[in-house]
């Protein structure tokens, strides 16, 4: 079969896309909380590229037996007499509620059916789901994001979703920019489940009155944000930190680190790849003024003014424990909180701007295994996954965003306003996406180990030279990974 990368994406379609997208979210804008029936444009067949930003869309561990759920909305089907299991593994321990709801609902249609779910960290389950697809194991049902599900489709891993599935899919309910983020050489994979980006600002509101900063009034620069985490740290006798004033990722394991690193860099003008002259490969987009002010913003936070270090809570964690002020993350840490620490205190805002002021979208999918059971009866539960109904239920139950443009958002937002800047994104925001070639995923992964040292590295504090060859020893290893791939292309 054709490969992702088979289908070359040139500089006039990587540009073509924003205008897709924008046009696709003025289209989800109009039909907000509307439930709108109209038929969408056929999805475009080249995924998004990185830099291909866009006007904002509006709103759109053991295995275990599932317990049944309350009833929803939806009409009574006919009970089916087949019997069997469906295996469902996620990588976001938050969602196997959610997924053990969803079978609750599912029983009701398929009572002979049993439903077993197993959860893991995220990364534990990308190693795990990689080597059972690879083998012709695993679930019978997924989810993951665009970096693992591409390898699956380039291996020949992975099969386009049913006819039935796909008239399902295109029936109106997402927008041509999420059909097109699951669409490879034309064919669409999985039902779209979750967006995986839609990243903003968390901050801790009686931290800013404690510190004299309006609550109503986040940092809304990069710069900004900086000049406020020096007025919310706060140290030790030895000078030590006792709350981060921001909560950077430095340190982990895999590609999240250069993710996040990446949040950063786009809005400074930035991106991990960007394509090469010819329009048909791809090079670097960092080894410039954008990568190294990226950097130095790192280094300046944890050597410079010491706000942030590797010795300190950090990600959700940091936040629900209030060892932090600020936090820059995706929804679901909404709905960790609420458990985790249901009376702290914060606010939710756009992500911070430089000479950009974008976030990143990723639609995630849902997949049915090429070696499932019974492939009709799995896609089915995915079907209930990604229902209407399901998709508030999720929303509320894991914090993740569903991309159906029919969910009943105000209720939501009114119920919990930190909601609001992910369902309701600001006008003038962007939106970029993972380019969709399984190389990238290594790109970030060595980013990542080279950042890791790099934010550990106190040489680099008002050290310009040395920014600029961390900058370009790690984009020459980019570039020479593209080259690996055959997807190198010279600027």
């Amino acid at each position: 079969m054709r490969t992702a990368h088979d289908q070359p994406l040139s500089r006039r379609r990587f540009l073509l896309l924003a205008g897709v997208a924008a046009s696709a979210g003025l289209a989800q804008a109009c039909s907000s909380g509307s439930g709108s029936g109209s038929s969408p444009a056929p999805a475009p067949t080249t995924p998004p590229a990185p830099a291909a930003t866009q006007a904002a869309p509006a709103p759109a561990a053991g295995a275990t037996a599932a317990p049944a759920a309350a009833a929803t909305s939806a009409p009574a089907a006919a009970q089916s007499t087949k019997s069997g299991s469906v295996s469902v593994w996620t990588g976001y321990p938050e969602l196997e509620p959610f997924y053990k709801s969803v079978a609750g609902d599912f029983n009701k249609t398929y009572p002979k059916v049993s439903v077993e779910v197993l959860s893991s960290t995220l990364r534990e389950m990308e190693q795990k789901l990689s080597t059972a697809v690879s083998t012709g194991q695993g679930p019978d049902v997924f989810d993951i994001g665009p970096n693992i599900i591409i390898k699956f489709i380039e291996g020949g891993l992975a099969d386009p979703v049913p006819a039935e599935i796909e008239q399902y899919i295109k029936s109106g309910i997402y927008t041509d920019f999420v059909l097109g983020y699951l669409t490879y050489s034309g064919k669409l994979y999985g039902i779209p489940l979750l967006d995986g980006g839609r990243d903003a600002l968390f901050y801790n509101k009686a931290m800013f009155r404690e510190a004299g900063l309006d609550p109503d009034k986040p940092p809304t620069t990069f710069t900004d944000m900086m000049e406020y985490a020096k007025k919310l740290v706060k140290y030790d006798g030895n000078g030590n930190i006792t709350r981060s004033g921001m909560s950077l990722r430095l340190s982990g394991q895999g590609s999240g680190i250069a993710e996040k690193f990446w949040f950063i860099l786009h809005n400074m003008g930035g991106e991990p790849v960007v394509p090469a002259a010819d329009g048909k490969l791809w090079h670097n987009g960092y080894d410039n003024d954008a990568g190294r002010r990226a950097l130095q913003y790192y280094v300046d936070a944890v050597h410079k003014f010491h706000v942030d270090d590797q010795k300190v809570k950090h990600d959700a964690e940091a936040l629900e424990t209030e060892s932090t002020a600020m936090l820059i993350r995706e929804s679901w840490v909404i709905g960790e909180a609420a458990q985790k620490n249901p009376k702290l205190d914060y606010g939710t805002s756009r992500m911070p701007k430089d000479v950009k002021g974008d976030t990143m979208a990723q639609p995630w999918g849902i997949y049915v295994n090429k070696t499932a059971q019974d492939g009709a009866v799995a896609w089915e539960f995915a079907k209930a996954a990604t229902s209407k109904d399901a998709g508030l239920r999720q929303t509320k139950m894991s914090g993740w965003i569903s991309p159906r443009r029919d969910v009943d958002w105000p209720a939501l937002t009114k119920e919990i306003p930190q909601y609001d800047v992910f369902v309701n994104p600001p006008k003038d925001i962007g939106f970029y996406a993972y380019p969709q070639f399984g190389a990238f995923d290594e790109i970030l992964t060595k980013m990542a180990d080279r950042l890791t040292t790099a934010y550990l590295d106190s040489s680099l504090k008002d050290n310009p030279d040395g920014v600029a060859k961390m900058i370009k020893d790690m984009a020459s290893e980019t570039d020479s990974l593209l080259k690996q791939a055959t997807l190198y292309g010279g600027a």
